[in-house]
């Protein structure tokens, strides 16, 4: 088998059937780079993929993980854009033919046949990651350099900064002076509340089911002018006492319960906009008859793109976006089970792992 490395696996479709396991290094081809992961970020979907697995882009056997950063380790002979030991953060667009309709216009994220590194493909939970020379060549700013004031732990939570600044930045109408409704204060919520913050929004209301104190002191620290605990309150009133009645041009729905787009009629003013990002498979049952009388728009979010990546590395470079509040735990990649049900209870915000002595290579 060769020199073999630990490696977080879901091994199997369904529940469970996922652990840390030898896995071969990837050898680095012609046109490829391996990356060596400093720093994994755990994300809401590799917990779905433990609880449920069903997803129809997971394709076990295969390593998990797609929010991480590191360094290069190795580059193929015709490779000239990288050089071993740059410091990198993945954009997770995994592998895209190059060839379909959203490739052509940059939409990378969006590749009607996108292979999604973590899911389809072998991602970050481990010590090596190869990301392929075709992917290279299709999307060759799938990387991004680190600059030096910016850790490899902040970098691995890139990929939640930038769905959170891609909803509120460029999906939404948001002007300065303008009040926004962040729903949900799970990791990208919570970083919504800072890029609305950064937008120059008036109001900043957040709103969560559960009491958080962890997560409503972070809210606060990012911008949140008020605070509502959605099973406590009567969220319709509250906004209404706080916005004067004019209730909010703009709602970033970072929660994705159903019930909040019924919700979302009485606190969106006429023409508003709500800016769909959790998820929710159970049916809508309401009419959207409403939705057409108010002219409220109501718009679907998924990933970022190129510009997401490119400006939340600049405002983290000059220290005006500030991800280091929502990384409440650091643990190695052993104690993977322990950082999944931290994410899981809501005990943790973001659960960072990086490999360590259990996690070193065999021969």
């Amino acid at each position: 088998m060769g020199k073999t490395m630990k490696a977080l696996v879901k091994a199997a479709r369904g529940p469970g059937h996922m652990m840390l396991m030898d896995w071969p290094i990837p050898e680095v081809g012609d046109d490829d780079i391996i990356l060596e992961v400093k720093a994994v970020g755990i994300c809401g979907s590799d917990i779905r993929t433990r609880r449920l697995g069903n997803s129809e882009n997971l394709r076990p056997p295969v390593v998990m993980g797609h929010e991480f950063a590191g360094v290069v380790h190795a580059v193929g002979k015709n490779v000239t854009d990288y050089q071993i030991g740059d410091r990198i953060v993945s954009d997770n667009s995994g592998d895209l033919c190059g060839k379909c309709e959203q490739c052509a216009r940059g939409n990378y994220l969006m590749c009607e046949h996108r292979v999604g590194m973590g899911c389809g493909m072998d991602g970050g939970y481990t010590r090596y990651v190869r990301i392929p020379g075709h992917l290279l060549s299709v999307d060759p700013q799938t990387l991004f350099q680190i600059h030096e004031g910016i850790s490899f732990e902040e970098a691995a939570c890139l990929d939640p900064v930038c769905n959170a600044y891609k909803a509120v930045v460029q999906e939404s109408s948001l002007m300065p002076g303008q009040d926004v409704i962040v729903f949900g204060l799970g990791t990208i919520g919570l970083l919504a509340v800072q890029i609305a913050k950064i937008m120059g929004a008036a109001r900043i209301i957040a709103v969560n089911r559960s009491n958080n104190e962890q997560r409503f002191a972070v809210a606060t620290k990012f911008g949140a002018t008020h605070l509502i605990c959605s099973s406590q309150e009567d969220v319709v009133a509250r906004v209404c006492e706080i916005t004067d009645g004019e209730m909010v041009p703009v709602i970033i729905d970072a929660a994705g319960k159903n019930e909040i787009l019924e919700l979302a009629l009485s606190l969106l003013s006429k023409g508003g906009e709500f800016i769909k990002i959790g998820y929710d498979n159970a049916p809508v049952n309401v009419s959207l008859d409403r939705y057409v009388n108010k002219g409220i728009r109501i718009q679907g979010h998924f990933a970022y793109d190129y510009t997401s990546w490119k400006n939340c590395l600049r405002l983290m470079q000059l220290g005006k976006l500030d991800v280091k509040p929502i990384i409440t735990h650091h643990l190695p990649l052993s104690a993977w089970e322990e950082g999944f049900d931290l994410t899981e209870n809501r005990r943790a915000i973001k659960v960072i792992l990086t490999p360590d002595e259990k996690s070193n290579l065999n021969d």
